[in-house]
């Protein structure tokens, strides 16, 4: 198959989980087909690329690439705050035009079987592929923050994210979402003319872990070496986040959780690793009293520095209010840290009930992810339990291969081609 896979970040562009997903399952996906990824370029980027077989295009338009950089002045732009939110949308939709010129200028005997849109901020050229292309469209949902969770990340009072969603379903072959917890939502908000197929993803580190040269030892000397520059004794414990700052993941309510686990965990320190409302974070935590107990990243965190705050972890804690999918909590698994889940997170994580693989909390109820985090941090064995189980069910269950095989299924059905190859 001829797959043309929209999606805003590919390597060496990752900021999110959504970055992390395209790096891990393109592989997969171009074994054996031909793929090529539409993506935004941060004015740094060649537009043409190749890597592992996959054709990366990245247009950079002069006028966009000036007003970005002015604005972001060296930095990443932050999707968190309103008005770089909208920049980046725009920045969004000019790509997008120029990924559908892409694709009208090739002869009809080269352009793709089917275009996979991911997520809604893409609905440009999922949209004009069916309308103006007569191209399947396949549309991928990793977020519902936009138009359909109750809590939403952006302000939308005219429902214009909900409206495009729902109208980019409506016209596409098939939806994919990455948890049957996404697909009931959808349903109760009226998706029901697509069917919505669930695919779950694999673990961020499922390579890395199994590789045969995959080093714990410098692992661990490295996450004794992080502590040491955070300024954290060998002994205290630490307890770690990972994820954007801001409301949906559950971050405040952490944090107001925090006085209660500080006064029960003697030394504790909660450490957040991300971007976002860092200048929030700190405000809160000097007004609890809680000083140096909370640490920040001064930023988003990736590669081997990531693994070592994991490593580093004696247990972590992602209280989001939802998670489409939730790749931090692979991520702490597969490294056999014991996991604290918010209720947003989907309950495939949770493995056997008898035997649990992680310790679910209410997100919006500081008191029991405080009693969560206590129960964990205080009791030895359940951490080891944890630890153990979670790492074996990302191990055992969760698989990139699996994933793009039953992604190719899908779109092989799309474009009305018999079998994935």
């Amino acid at each position: 198959m001829r797959i043309a896979f929209v999606i805003n970040q590919f390597p060496p562009n990752i900021t999110a989980g959504l970055g992390r997903y395209a790096e891990m399952i393109a592989p997969d996906l171009s074994s054996g087909h031909d793929l090529a990824v539409l993506t935004l370029n941060d004015g740094g980027l060649p537009v043409w690329d190749r890597a592992e077989g996959v054709t990366v295009y990245r247009p950079r338009g002069r006028v966009l690439a000036w007003v970005l950089g002015a604005v972001a002045r060296g930095r990443r732009l932050n999707r968190t705050r309103g008005a770089e939110f909208l920049l980046l949308a725009l920045s969004v939709v000019v790509s997008n035009w120029r990924y559908f010129l892409l694709l009208r200028r090739l002869p009809p005997a080269r352009r793709p079987d089917v275009v996979a849109v991911h997520d809604s901020t893409n609905f440009l050229c999922g949209l004009l592929s069916h309308y103006v292309l007569r191209l399947p469209v396949v549309f991928h949902v990793h977020t519902t923050e936009y138009g359909v969770a109750r809590q939403r990340s952006i302000t939308d009072p005219l429902g214009l994210f909900a409206a495009l969603e729902r109208w980019l379903a409506r016209i596409s072959r098939r939806v994919v979402v990455a948890t049957p917890e996404v697909r009931e939502q959808l349903l109760a908000a009226g998706w029901d003319r697509t069917p919505i197929d669930v695919v779950r993803l694999g673990g961020t580190y499922e390579r890395v872990v199994a590789a045969p040269g995959f080093d714990r030892e410098r692992l661990r000397l490295g996450a004794a070496d992080l502590r040491a520059r955070l300024g954290i004794g060998a002994q205290d414990p630490v307890l770690l986040f990972v994820g954007r700052i801001e409301r949906q993941k559950g971050v405040y309510e952490l944090l107001e959780a925090m006085p209660a686990i500080a006064a029960a965990v003697p030394g504790l320190r909660l450490v957040i690793v991300g971007e976002g409302d860092e200048d929030g974070v700190r405000r809160i935590a000097a007004g609890s009293g809680l000083g140096d107990r909370v640490l920040t990243s001064g930023g988003f965190v990736d590669g081997e520095a990531l693994l070592e705050h994991y490593a580093m972890a004696d247990a972590c804690v992602f209280p989001s209010l939802f998670e489409p999918f939730g790749l931090v909590a692979t991520e702490a698994m597969a490294l056999a840290r014991p996991v604290i889940l918010g209720d947003g997170f989907s309950r495939i994580f949770l493995g056997d009930p008898a035997e649990p693989a992680v310790r679910f909390v209410r997100a919006d109820d500081p008191g029991d992810i405080a009693e969560g985090v206590v129960e964990v941090m205080g009791d030895a064995d359940l951490r080891r339990a944890l630890a153990e189980r979670g790492e074996r069910l990302v191990r055992e269950t969760l698989s990139w291969r699996r994933a793009a095989d039953e992604t190719l299924a899908v779109y092989a059905e799309s474009a009305g081609k018999d079998g994935g190859r």
